[in-house]
């Protein structure tokens, strides 16, 4: 495409996406699980009467969970084989975070980037151990459900309260990782590339002119 350069493969947005939306399900039935839904009259509204029995929230969040440990799985052997690691922190990404936020509400002039901003490779690894976190206590609230499993009360209240309050920090990461992009003009470009897997030459050329050497040279 003219005055584009590919950010994404179709592997790669099919990877996101699935793991995105995955995610938002997760989360959704998540909260119906504590129970929310029927509390705050969420059954009432059409189409979501089946958010009222337990049973039917659990199905739909163990198939969610699926998808997304599969995804994520995938994420890791992929970029992992290909040896990708561009969204691996790098030193001084804390203090180069601080100067592109700060630019982004106009203080201060944004610093050069490369393929990923600084506040995205620290926000990857932060979300990685929660995402962990969640996995880890996720599959040990199955296993408990197994005649052969025996847990403590102690433990299943423990694993629970992890399970839970790491749900938590997961839906915050998700709403400030969504507005940051709504919100900021500069980062609309980078959405357009989740959805197309292109972006424009120029924005690259501004934005992450240490990644439009590295194209240059090759």
């Amino acid at each position: 495409m003219k005055n584009k350069i590919k950010r994404h493969s179709v592997i790669e947005l099919i990877e996101h996406w699935s793991i995105a939306l995955s995610g938002i399900v997760l989360l959704f039935t998540g909260l119906g699980c504590l129970p929310l839904y029927k509390r705050y009259y969420i059954t009432e509204i059409p189409g979501f009467a089946w958010t009222a029995d337990f049973y039917n929230v659990t199905v739909v969040h163990y198939i969610a969970s699926i998808v997304f440990v599969a995804g994520v799985i995938f994420h890791i052997f992929y970029h992992g084989l290909r040896k990708e690691f561009a969204l691996l922190p790098k030193k001084g990404d804390l203090s180069q975070s601080i100067k592109v936020l700060a630019a982004m509400i106009g203080i201060g002039k944004e610093p050069p980037s490369d393929k990923y901003l600084p506040e995205q490779r620290i926000a990857y690894v932060g979300i990685g151990v929660v995402i962990l976190i969640l996995t880890v206590t996720g599959i040990i609230k199955i296993l408990k459900n197994l005649q052969w499993i025996v847990l403590s009360p102690t433990v299943e209240s423990i694993n629970t309260l992890i399970h839970t309050l790491t749900g938590f920090l997961f839906m915050i990461a998700f709403i400030v990782h969504v507005g940051t992009v709504l919100l900021f003009k500069s980062n609309w470009p980078l959405l357009k590339s989740m959805l197309t897997g292109w972006i424009d030459e120029e924005y690259v050329k501004h934005r992450h002119s240490i990644w439009y050497e590295k194209i240059k040279m090759h």
